[in-house]
């Protein structure tokens, strides 16, 4: 008797353990399935407007250009440059003259170029500017982490590609890479971060048609006894209008009908390429992801966003109807602007916020803080948090 009261007991002991358990797991999962919905919630909040945090008076006539730069900005224009911070104190200035004023900027350093002319400034925020002054018409410029800057120089009879070491006294100029007259004419280039290798697209004829030719050039042991050529190929059917580093070893290459990736700088490699199966409006990309934006032929939406990560897979798609004259990725949101317009897309599609601005619209950056960005109109600097 006792022992069917033992058994009897442990079977009741055991039924209520495994209950405990059932309960348990039945908790997390409803648990898990409150916190997945409340951060789609939140992913996916959509704001139809917002507050003024603050606001600053622009000190200009509308001639200065706006970036972005570490939650303060590069104002510059034909006469000069400077650093802004959102309460309106000027962080450094420099001065110069330059018909067509060229800014491009990677960590710390700051290069002006005038295009179309022969002179360059860096800054670095911190030093006194360092001047380069070239032979020939500036046609593009770049500028790595360490400050080397890049100039793509063309001449009456031939183009270069030199690289220039501004705070270098001794011999400014690094490397010279003479246009090959089997590449072409040079559309457009771009310098590594780390400063070791350059990649350049050219237009070329061959056999009566038109086609790029994009070379690769590494300044390391491996490309000196190769006029710094470790690779080149021509595409016959693309015409490669852009290109930009994603890392020191990493290119994309913009086409007329999709894009290319390319791995490998001493011993370049096309690791991917994704078409466009529509007309290419407009491209972007930051380190993780590329984007292209295609005219669609729907009336609704006449547009559709393309978002591919760096293994070329499709992580979005979706259509859209607003207009745009501007649009970055950024943190992983699509920021967009027109004359009239700002709005947001998270990359799942999702129209984040959207709003019609009756001051206008010059700049829409995101700010340094959740839920705020910086937006420009003719005479104000805004700082605005979405609700």
């Amino acid at each position: 008797m006792s022992e069917e009261i033992s058994t009897t007991e442990d079977q009741k002991a055991l039924w209520h353990n495994r209950m405990f358990i059932v309960i348990c797991i039945a908790s997390i999962v409803v648990a898990v399935g409150i916190f997945i919905l409340l951060v789609n919630g939140y992913i996916n909040k959509q704001y139809t407007g917002y507050e003024v945090i603050r606001e600053v008076q622009r000190q200009d006539a509308g001639a200065e250009k706006y970036l972005c730069h570490n939650g303060s900005f590069i104002k510059y224009s034909k006469d000069g440059i400077s650093e802004v911070d959102m309460s309106g104190k000027t962080l450094w200035t420099g001065s110069y003259e330059m018909g067509n004023p060229s800014v491009v900027m990677r960590g710390e350093y700051i290069l002006v170029a005038d295009i179309g002319g022969k002179d360059a400034v860096i800054y670095n925020g911190q030093h006194e500017a360092t001047e380069l002054s070239v032979d020939y018409e500036i046609k593009q410029a770049d500028v790595s982490k360490q400050g080397l800057a890049a100039l793509l120089l063309e001449d009456s009879s031939s183009d270069m590609i030199n690289i220039y070491n501004p705070y270098d006294v001794s011999s400014k100029l690094l490397v010279k890479i003479p246009t090959n007259v089997d590449d072409g004419y040079p559309v457009c280039m771009a310098i590594s971060p780390d400063g070791t290798s350059v990649a350049a697209s050219y237009i070329c004829v061959s056999a009566g048609k038109v086609e790029s030719r994009v070379v690769f050039y590494n300044f390391s042991d491996v490309g000196k006894n190769s006029d710094c050529i470790v690779g080149a190929r021509n595409y016959q059917k693309s015409l490669v209008t852009d290109l930009h580093f994603l890392s020191d070893d990493q290119v994309v290459l913009f086409s007329d009908n999709g894009f290319y990736i390319w791995k490998g700088m001493k011993q370049p490699k096309q690791i991917l390429y994704r078409k466009a199966k529509a007309q290419i409006k407009s491209v972007f990309y930051d380190t993780n992801n590329i984007g292209m934006v295609l005219e669609s032929g729907n009336k609704r939406t006449p547009y559709r966003m393309d978002i591919y990560n760096l293994k070329g897979t499709k992580i979005s798609s979706f259509g859209f109807s607003n207009e745009y004259n501007d649009m970055q990725l950024s943190d992983g949101e699509i920021l967009f602007s027109s004359a009239k317009e700002c709005g947001i897309f998270r990359k799942n599609g999702v129209l984040r916020f959207h709003a019609v601005i009756e001051e206008g619209v010059d700049y829409f950056f995101r700010g340094t803080k959740r839920n705020r960005y910086y937006l420009f109109n003719d005479s104000a600097i805004q700082e605005i948090k979405l609700k």
